[in-house]
């Protein structure tokens, strides 16, 4: 099983509760950046390189969004 990692053009991270093309979103700039193995997710997730998103909502509050570990943006969490 692959991670997908998406990028909203300023960070990476994931989407935790989308499937792979559900949380793409080319209007507010959410594409798919790549998919790795969970070894190389966790590993960039050490290093700050990648954050896990969970939630389910409109993906707009993640358009263009400084993302950090902790905060919350809309009905997103970011860990």
């Amino acid at each position: 099983m692959k991670t997908t990692i998406y990028t909203n053009g300023k960070q990476l991270f994931t989407l935790e509760n989308y499937g792979k093309t559900a949380g793409v979103c080319h209007e507010n700039g959410i594409t798919i950046h790549s998919t790795v193995s969970p070894l190389k997710a966790r590993a960039m997730h050490s290093k700050g390189a990648l954050l896990y998103v969970f939630g389910y909502g409109d993906t707009k509050a993640l358009k263009g969004a400084k993302l950090k570990r902790g905060a919350k943006i809309g009905n997103f969490e970011v860990r």
